[in-house]
């Protein structure tokens, strides 16, 4: 007696064989869109993140504080922006892109012309008082958008820089004298 191959065994062979095929088709592009929402929400808590700390060194500013005698108010302003930035950037940090410019500026402007104030008396009260993060890179967890000759990515850049910036008035020294700049 001949055995014939049974015609259901060869259509599930074959059938297996799609499924593996559709499964991988699926996969990747599944898989790229949940990496892609990741990264971009990764990329807007970083720059929240970045935003709030302006925010707080501002508010920190215009209230005159130092934290210690001798140090700045500029240096204070920074380190407690710094506080608040959740270890992205330090107020010791230079930009990587050969500028040597701080990532945290704190600037002094006339509230009249908005000029640039600089020396002993940028800081009294009722001038505006920028606390600006600049030029923060922002590396991709997910090299979605290079090039394939480098899939490694051994030195990851990326030509997203945020620059968050807040601004106030300054107000008054209240029970202290004014803290130097």
């Amino acid at each position: 007696m001949i055995q014939r191959p049974d015609r259901h065994t060869k259509r599930n062979r074959r059938q297996s064989g799609t499924v593996i095929l559709e499964l991988g088709l699926m996969l990747l592009p599944t898989f790229a869109i949940i990496f892609g929402f990741l990264d971009v929400g990764f990329a807007i808590f970083t720059w929240n993140t970045l935003q709030n700390a302006a925010r707080e060194g501002t508010r920190y500013a215009i209230t005159m504080q130092s934290s210690c005698v001798t140090c700045s108010q500029t240096a204070t302003i920074k380190t407690q922006t710094e506080q608040w930035a959740l270890g992205f950037v330090t107020s010791t940090a230079t930009s990587t892109t050969g500028v040597d410019t701080p990532y945290i500026q704190v600037d002094f402007y006339s509230p009249s012309s908005l000029t640039a104030l600089t020396g002993a008396t940028a800081n009294e009260p009722g001038n505006v008082v920028e606390v600006s993060i600049r030029n923060y890179p922002y590396k991709w967890m997910f090299p979605f958008s290079g090039t394939m000759a480098s899939p490694f990515y051994a030195t990851p850049s990326s030509n997203l820089k945020l620059n968050v910036y807040s601004a106030d008035v300054l107000g008054g020294t209240g029970l202290t004298a004014r803290p130097p700049i």
